[in-house]
């Protein structure tokens, strides 16, 4: 079934939507974006609401209609097909959340992609959020009230719904515009080949699980807290699995790091310690005592910590990052790009490591993009002999 709607959006003309709820629909949608060049696409997810993420609404537009798959009352597996299509384009703004949830549950990573966020960067544009785009290109103003909403509910609002539309319905064109920007400074190509990393750099979301480490200011717990934290963090995991809710929405992780740092191993030091709310003691304020008060008396003072052995100074290294960052520094004020996004400090860490003798064997270990060699080449050679001659 399809459900025909109509929206208003400020200074844009009259725009229609449909609701897709059933096979026959899904394959109307088929046909038609089978014949479209570019298609955006979006997803409204649970992440917000549920445990496990699925995928409540997907939303598609070829820049005239949007096209709203209910993706809890109808198989979006045919849909796989258009993902793959190498004639149709998919158009995402941010494409690794949506690329992995798609990968997650389709398992399919879409290809080709036209990333507006990533372009944005390339364009050398300090606001990257769709909403700020929209408006800059295209005076076209975004709701974003609704961000982390549960699309899980039904039946969805027709605010609901209208929010998700506009999310596509502009995209195509905001691409089209943001195509024309890259091609006439020459860098459409670079914003191509990164495209289509960020693409085959897609994995599917992790399993859920609690790793301590993952938690800031862990490093600053000695190892018998270290055991409270990760044993608050499995029961946090559990409970939340139970209830089919987030892990932070039970508990965040900076107070699992508070009570792992003051280890109450009574009520009254629980309470006396303000960490949990009253709501929260009440709901679970003896099972988060008792999970700390048996790991202490367990005596698991300690948890496996991989011990690193402080590395040796590489002079060599440490000079060639010098040079690199002034290379990066100066291209980026000429190209008007970010330096942490035109040569990340991670990419610079390998580079400095990696040994290369010329641009040549740089080239070779795959650590630079090639769009990063035509930017940089040449200042990055320089640092390479730089090495040599040290």
């Amino acid at each position: 079934m399809e459900i025909e709607c109509h929206l208003h959006c400020y200074n844009i003309p009259m725009l229609r939507y449909f609701l897709i709820e059933d096979r026959d629909g899904l394959d109307r949608l088929l046909d038609k974006l089978r014949h479209a060049g570019s298609v955006a696409v979006d997803l409204e997810s649970d992440n917000f609401h549920r445990y496990r993420e699925r995928i409540c609404l997907l939303q598609f537009s070829d820049g005239r209609e949007a096209f709203l798959v209910d993706a809890l009352k109808t198989d979006i597996e045919p849909l796989a097909c258009i993902f793959t299509d190498s004639i149709v384009e998919k158009v995402f703004h941010d494409v690794d959340y949506d690329g992995r949830m798609i990968l997650t549950h389709l398992g399919v990573r879409p290809y080709p992609v036209f990333d507006t966020m990533v372009a944005a960067r390339f364009l050398g544009r300090e606001r990257l959020g769709l909403s700020d785009l929209l408006l800059d290109y295209l005076g076209v103003e975004l709701d974003k009230s609704l961000q982390r909403a549960d699309w899980s509910r039904r039946p969805l609002s027709k605010k609901m719904l209208e929010y998700a539309a506009l999310d596509v319905l502009h995209l195509v064109d905001l691409k089209k515009r943001m195509e024309r920007e890259l091609a006439a400074l020459g860098r459409l190509s670079w914003a191509r080949e990164e495209f289509d990393r960020l693409v085959e750099d897609l994995a599917p979301l992790a399993a859920r699980g609690f790793d301590y480490t993952r938690v800031k200011g862990w490093k600053n717990l000695d190892p018998r807290r270290l055991a409270v934290l990760q044993r608050l963090g499995e029961w946090r995991e559990e409970r939340a699995r139970g209830l089919d809710i987030p892990p932070f929405r039970l508990l965040s992780s900076e107070k699992l790091l508070m009570l792992a740092e003051e280890c109450p191993t009574s009520m009254e030091a629980m309470v006396k310690s303000g960490i949990l709310s009253r709501k929260q003691l009440e709901r679970f304020g003896k099972e988060v005592l008792e999970v700390i008060t048996r790991c202490v008396e367990e005596g698991r003072e300690e948890l496996p910590v991989e011990k690193r052995e402080r590395p040796v100074r590489d002079l060599k290294a440490e000079k060639v990052m010098r040079c690199l960052k002034t290379v990066r520094e100066r291209a980026a004020e000429a190209l008007g790009l970010d330096p942490g996004f035109l040569l990340p400090n991670s990419q610079m860490r390998e580079i400095a490591r990696s040994g290369a003798g010329d641009l040549a064997e740089l080239e070779r270990s795959g650590i630079l993009r090639s769009w990063q060699l035509e930017a940089m080449g040449q200042g990055i050679a320089r640092c390479i002999n730089a090495r040599g001659r040290a």
